[in-house]
């Protein structure tokens, strides 16, 4: 008789679906708000200003792609997933120079965190 492995049979497998429903949240507001506007960017061809938008939409699109890989190698994608996150939140900081906007954005590598942090016990 084949055992199937539960979330409770191995205490770090909770952050790995903690992590997952984090990330499939945050990359799905991504997706659903931000890659219309990010097309708009790329039919209008305009200015600088809209240079540090396209920026901004091509770390959300990492972002999304960190999640997505960390379906097959979680390692790899804890780190994309946070370097973009803190990448994402520099840069609110310098377009606005808020330090709330800089929080705000802070929660965005939660997900690649408890990744890193599952990826970590499971090497022990």
């Amino acid at each position: 008789m084949e055992r199937r492995t539960n979330y409770q049979d191995h205490p770090s497998r909770f952050f790995l679906l903690i992590a997952r429903i984090i990330g499939f949240l945050i990359a799905g507001v991504f997706l659903l708000f931000m890659v219309p506007e990010f097309i708009e960017i790329l039919h209008n061809k305009s200015g600088y200003t809209e240079f540090w938008i396209f920026i901004f939409y091509i770390l959300a699109m990492i972002y999304g792609a960190g999640f997505l890989l960390s379906f097959w190698k979680i390692k790899i994608s804890a780190y994309i997933m946070i370097v973009s996150s803190v990448a994402i939140a520099l840069y609110g900081f310098l377009d606005t120079m808020s330090w709330a906007i800089f929080l705000i954005l802070i929660p965005l590598s939660f997900s690649g965190i408890l990744f890193l942090i599952y990826s970590k016990k499971m090497d022990k």
